[in-house]
């Protein structure tokens, strides 16, 4: 039988031979945690629209105001992205005007607020308050610290696998 419902795999082999593809998209982490993320960024970027901002530029202007860092891998480490990921997400901050990349220990260069950079952040604060607010209040203070505890426990758990060889098939 052929049709919509019932496509042969790819290789050929037979779906019922597949894998439970079904119980893999209800019980992924990875997809529960990007489904999330898709909507929290939806939620904060509709907040910090009228300040000209996205959440994720939002969260590099903070990151560089609060943490003053060290290195780019210091700031690529506290966001938990990689030094690759951070150098592209600073170029349009940079083009806008809103960094430099200013001169560090030895021949490194660390991002550094201009003054446009520090209105923009403190102008889309409100916003970001905003947004972080009326999340909290859906949530309530013992789902939100759940939430908080539950996220911190996987990132602890993603570091330390990150760390560890990854298994290799045989």
């Amino acid at each position: 039988m052929t049709g919509p419902h019932h496509m042969p795999a790819a290789d050929d082999t037979p779906l019922q031979d597949l894998p439970d593809v079904d119980a893999m998209a209800r019980t992924c982490l990875g997809l529960s945690v990007r489904r999330t993320s898709n909507l929290i960024t939806r939620h904060y970027n509709a907040h910090l629209a009228s300040a000209g901002l996205e959440v994720t530029q939002f969260s590099l202007l903070a990151g560089i105001a609060s943490r003053n860092p060290a290195s780019l891998g210091d700031l690529a480490s506290f966001l938990s992205i990689d030094r690759s990921t951070l150098t592209r997400n600073l170029k349009p901050l940079q083009a806008a005007g809103l960094i430099v990349m200013a001169p560090g220990a030895g021949r490194r260069q660390l991002p550094a607020l201009t003054d446009a950079g520090r209105a923009a952040l403190f102008a889309a604060a409100a916003a970001w308050q905003t947004a972080q607010s009326s999340l909290l209040a859906e949530l309530g203070p013992d789902d939100t610290g759940a939430v908080r505890v539950g996220l911190k426990r996987l990132r602890d758990a993603l570091r330390a696998l990150s760390t560890a060889s990854p298994a290799r098939p045989e």
